[in-house]
Formats: structure tokens, sequence, C-alpha cells
């Protein structure tokens, strides 16, 4: 039990460490960018909070299961931002916290390729034996993840978007080598009236994990009004060939609250 604490103990060390300094860097990379323009800052404060029969993960092949209540913020300037993701279960229990460090390496009309770094705490429920009794429990499990994001705009509504996720775990029990190698598109602004709109993205991804892999297909489906907050949202996933345990094909229905503000200091 004390190896298990110690261990335990260096893991902890190791992640803030880690995190401490990826932080930094990009603090940094920002400050190095931005100082060419000192006389305007811009800000930003935005995000959403969903609703949904059934929580998604980040790898849509993964699902609560449950319904949930998703929290998407977003702070920060033109090229650093801090994104984190908060997923309860709609009983209220903790699912996944993902505390993201963004920036933006390549912004222009046409491409941009954006780099992340984030910790993640995933939890789950555990069922253990103290003092003869039967109790229940919530494990927190730990990563640390990096994404790299290019961004090809066909047009003013349509773009094609690689994507690459690898996360390790920090406990040795769990999964220690995760790739997520997806093929993004978006198909926005898909006038169904003059009020509302309609959005598509869909993708093709392989999920490897330690040894294991898989082939999937995911789509979402937004609908979406003018000038009005609240949007609708379809989310599936299917396998399409796959080693790795996961369910054949998932579906959720998010209602979905967006809000946002920007400001200037000249």
């Amino acid at each position: 039990m004390n190896d298990r604490v110690l261990q335990a103990t260096r893991n902890l060390n190791l992640l803030n460490k880690t995190f401490f300094l990826l932080v930094l860097f990009l603090l940094a990379i920002s400050g190095f960018s931005q100082s060419g323009d000192s006389t305007k800052f811009i800000s930003h404060f935005s995000g959403n909070i969903s609703a949904t029969n059934n929580g998604i993960s980040l790898i849509p092949s993964f699902n609560l299961g449950k319904p949930a209540v998703v929290f998407n913020l977003s702070v920060g300037g033109d090229k650093l931002s801090f994104d984190p993701q908060l997923r309860f279960a709609m009983e209220g229990k903790p699912w996944s916290f993902i505390f993201w460090w963004r920036y933006q390496l390549i912004q222009n009309e046409k491409f941009q390729v954006r780099l992340g770094v984030h910790p993640a705490l995933s939890f789950k429920e555990i069922n253990i034996i103290k003092d003869g009794t039967s109790m229940e429990i919530i494990r927190v499990r730990r990563y640390l993840a990096a994404e790299l994001a290019p961004n090809f705009k066909i047009s003013k509504s349509i773009a094609i978007s690689p994507y690459y996720l690898y996360a390790n775990g920090i406990e040795n029990d769990l999964v220690q080598h995760t790739q997520y190698i997806a093929l993004q598109s978006s198909f926005s602004s898909v006038k169904l009236s003059d009020q509302l709109n309609f959005e598509i993205r869909p993708q093709i991804y392989l999920l490897k994990m330690d040894d294991l892999h898989g082939y999937y297909f995911a789509s979402s489906f937004s609908l979406l009004k003018n000038n009005f907050p609240i949007s609708l949202s379809l989310m599936i996933n299917k396998t399409i060939e796959s080693e790795i345990a996961s369910d054949d094909f998932i579906w959720s229905a998010s209602v979905i609250y967006s809000f946002g503000k920007k400001y200037t200091q000249l």
C-alpha cells in the first residue's frame, strides 16, 4: 500500500511539473508573438452549456451511457486560450475534467494550425469493501494529452480538418498510449430559411489504444437560429471495424446554450 501511495505521489508531482512547464512555454510563445502590436490587446470569454441524453466523450466512441451536462469554456486572447471542458452526469457526479491550453500557431484566411495540451481527470465509480461493508467510491484517473489541429478552409462554409490527439495514462493500470487520428470536415451555414441554419460535421477516425485499434465514423448535426443562443444537436458514432470494446452504434441528442463576449483594450 505504501508503494502505491508513493507512486501516486510521484505521478502527481510529474503531472504538476509537466503542466506548469507547458503553461510557461505557451505563455512565452504567446507573449513573443503578440509583442509586435503592444497597443491593442483582445481577450474573450465564451462557451456553451449542453444538456444531453447520453454524454459523449472527446473521442466519440466513448460515452457515459446516461444523461449528462457539459460545460465548454474559453478565455484568452487571439493566440493563447484556456479552454476547460467540465462534464458531469445529470445527477451531479463528475465524469471528466479536461483543462485545455491552446495556442493558434498559424492564422490566416484559408489555413490555420492549432496546438493544444491538457491534463485531464476522469472519474469512475467503483465498489470497495471497508470493514466488511460494500461501499461505492469515485476513483480519479489522470491523463496528459496533446493535440495538433490544422484547418483548411475550402470556402466560407466548408472546411477540412485533419486532427491528431495523443494521450498518456498516468497510473500504471490505465491505457498508456492512446492515439486519435481523424479526418474531420464541416459544412456550416446551410440555410434552411432566413432564420434557420444547419451544420454537419462528419469525420472518419482511427483509434489506437496500446496494442488495439479500431476504425469509426462519427458526425454531428446542428440546428441553429440567427441571433439566438439556444441550438439543437445530434451526435452519432458507428464502429466500422474495431478490436476495442465499445458500443457498435452511439447517438446523443443535446440542447445547447452558447454565450460569448470579446473585450478590446487600446
